[in-house]
């Protein structure tokens, strides 16, 4: 039995207990230490962020302003594949690589400089990788390699890598002999120069040329109009006379197509190449005599049938003189033959590329051959010992400021396209290459 005290609230009827006001715990130390390396540690890296993107900017702007940053000129890296600086003399590789444009102060004018300089260095093995490029950047670049050749009387070994056409078959004249890997692509001897025609777009768009010139021809090449025939032809000739002078570069650097070169077993075989109709010297050479023999007879059953009552002697005299008329002297034959390879040479510089075995069976180059073979040359033609040379590769060594323009062009191709179309140039490359 419960008793139940009626004094006594019952667990309904007591009030709820009052607890105590919460009371925050004063941060300890180490809490306090953490916080404030974490908001020192953030707010260094944010402004270390800032000065950064404050440092790329600047150099950006620079870059932009100044415009020609990249042609500055670049220190070399020079890295010794073979022997050491102790050997007899050094063979140095010079790497001709991408698109040519004209750089005055750049990696090539430096390391032909370098070369000059350096009385060790005995021969130049040019290792050619390139499609082409400017006239300008061509001509100039085979111009100073003409230059070191004759001011240090050395030999220059060319090696050809992937490509070397065009612009890259241009400077590759230069070489006293000519390597070509198995699977080089070389030729495109010709010229073109890029032009962008978007006269029907802006018509459709309502855009319109409004250029104020000081002479009808001042606007020609302007990309948002129709060329006039006037204009084509003034273009048209200026793409003739730098595939001419492509044409005398090449023959001056192949004894061949300057028409010295002898006869040997090793003619080039152009019937032997899709499109190129022209015959070698000893097939015409070789054809020649069986036609004029041919000829000769019919001429002497006609004159027998026509003048049968013609005295013995006369028509030997008559012969004679036929003979005598038709007899070249060494100078006339020589023009013949020249004037013969030039043909050839024009039937083949149509543009076309041409593999490693086609261009050594049309004479524009010498040997099938790896790097290797090339220096291996190179140290023969300077007379030096394969056991005591120096082999050195000449490299473009570059800093970060360089790797930042490179990052800043590589984002610019929009420029790169409006310069192309509102600057024609002429090219000495292969098609599809250009910008």
């Amino acid at each position: 039995m419960t008793y139940n005290d009626p004094n006594v609230p019952s667990d309904a009827e007591r009030p709820a207990p009052v607890r105590p006001p919460f009371r925050p715990q004063p941060p300890r130390f180490w809490q306090i230490v953490l916080k404030d390396v974490a908001v020192t540690v953030v707010g260094v890296t944010l402004f270390c962020f800032l000065c950064f993107m404050i440092f790329v900017g600047a150099v950006g702007l620079l870059a932009g302003s100044l415009g020609s940053v990249g042609a500055e000129k670049s220190s070399l890296a020079e890295t010794t594949i073979q022997g050491s600086d102790s050997s007899e003399g050094k063979i140095v590789i010079l790497p001709i690589e991408g698109v040519i444009e004209t750089d005055e102060t750049g990696f090539v004018p430096e390391a032909i400089d370098t070369i000059r300089d350096d009385k060790r260095v005995r021969a130049v093995v040019l290792r050619v990788n390139s499609p082409g490029g400017t006239i300008s950047g061509s001509d100039y670049y085979l111009h100073l390699l003409k230059k070191l050749k004759a001011e240090r009387e050395i030999p220059v070994i060319v090696s050809m890598g992937d490509m070397a056409a065009s612009g890259g078959y241009y400077i590759s004249t230069v070489g006293d002999k000519i390597f070509a890997e198995r699977s080089t692509v070389t030729g495109s001897i010709g010229v073109i120069i890029s032009m962008y025609n978007a006269a029907e777009l802006c018509k459709k768009l309502g855009v319109r040329s409004n250029a104020i010139t000081s002479g009808a021809m001042k606007g020609m090449g302007d990309f948002m109009k129709e060329p006039t025939p006037e204009e084509t032809a003034i273009w048209q000739k200026s793409v003739d006379e730098s595939y001419e002078q492509f044409l005398e570069v090449v023959k001056e650097g192949r004894a061949y197509y300057r028409g010295e070169e002898g006869s040997t077993t090793n003619e080039p075989r152009h019937e032997r190449l899709a499109g190129v109709k022209v015959k070698t010297i000893d097939e015409t050479a070789e054809d020649e005599p069986v036609a004029n023999a041919d000829e000769e007879l019919a001429n002497d059953e006609e004159t027998r049938a026509a003048e049968s009552d013609q005295a013995e002697e006369g028509a030997a005299e008559t012969l004679a003189a036929q003979e005598e008329n038709k007899r070249e002297t060494p100078a006339d034959a020589q023009l013949d033959v020249k004037a013969q390879r030039e043909a050839e040479l024009r039937a083949l510089a149509d543009g076309r590329i041409y593999s490693a075995q086609d261009a050594k069976d049309l004479r524009l180059i010498d040997e099938i051959g790896f790097l290797d073979d090339a220096i291996d040359e190179a140290i023969k033609s300077a007379g030096l010992s394969p056991k005591n040379v120096q082999v050195v590769r000449y490299e473009e060594e570059k800093g970060l400021f360089d790797s930042l323009v490179s990052i800043k062009a590589k984002r610019e191709p929009l420029d790169k396209v409006l310069d192309a179309i509102s600057s024609p140039k002429g090219y000495y490359i292969c098609p599809r290459m250009l910008p």
